[in-house]
């Protein structure tokens, strides 16, 4: 018995000095064999030292900031899968272009990003290749510009590949290289050169040298913007 009593001593200061160094109940429990009830009772009023009480504050509020982020990055996942499966379904609500709708989304477009001061040159600039591709089909189809007519001049940052940057173009427009006026290199002082990340192959302008073009898309615009066209819908 005297034994046994011994035991249970040495085991017990033994869970009381691991108390003190900061370990939790279930840690005592697993290195020392003994049920968390016992040490419940044998430890209840064992005090943490200030230290310990510190590191482990320290450590609690990095698990909790850890869980946060990890919360805060998987909430974000899932709203943007939210976002993605809106656009995918909203985007089947626009279906097959008209010819018509066609000609006014161009000439809108235009309004919005073409050069309307000019009296002899159609100019176009923008740097996202699926309006830009939009608007090579507008001035092809819709406008029968010939291919021949069109010319093309890239605005690029100096710390991009001008020839990478050119070919890129010239993949989206399917032109050849030689209807590419000169490019324009700049460099951004307020981006301090970060801005080729967001635009990563610069803008680019459409050039069309077509000055009955451009004075009946002057002429479509006006035509947009009379308010007096405007037809409610029953």
């Amino acid at each position: 018995m005297n034994l046994y009593y011994n035991d249970m001593n040495e085991i017990k200061h033994q869970a009381i000095l691991l108390r003190k160094e900061g370990l939790s109940y279930n840690t005592i429990s697993r290195r020392l064999h003994v049920a968390k009830s016992t040490l419940s009772g044998w430890l209840s009023t064992v005090p943490f030292s200030e230290n310990i009480k510190r590191e482990n504050n320290e450590k609690n509020k990095k698990i909790q900031a850890k869980n946060l982020i990890a919360f805060n990055k998987n909430r974000s996942r899932l709203i943007r899968l939210g976002w993605i499966k809106t656009q995918k379904e909203s985007s089947h609500e626009i279906g097959a272009l008209t010819e018509r709708e066609l000609f006014l989304i161009g000439a809108s477009l235009y309004w919005a990003e073409g050069y309307k001061k000019s009296n002899w040159n159609m100019v176009f600039c923008n740097s996202d290749p699926k309006m830009i591709k939009l608007m090579m089909h507008y001035f092809l189809h819709t406008c029968s510009v010939p291919r021949k007519k069109i010319k093309i001049q890239v605005q690029h940052y100096s710390n991009q590949d001008e020839q990478r940057v050119l070919q890129y173009w010239s993949r989206v427009c399917r032109l050849p290289l030689s209807q590419f006026n000169k490019p324009i290199c700049m460099v951004s002082k307020s981006s301090k050169l970060k801005r080729g990340s967001t635009l990563p192959f610069g803008t680019i302008r459409i050039r069309i040298n077509d000055v009955t073009l451009l004075n009946r898309m002057k002429g479509w615009i006006e035509g947009i913007a009379d308010s007096n066209r405007y037809r409610r819908q029953k």
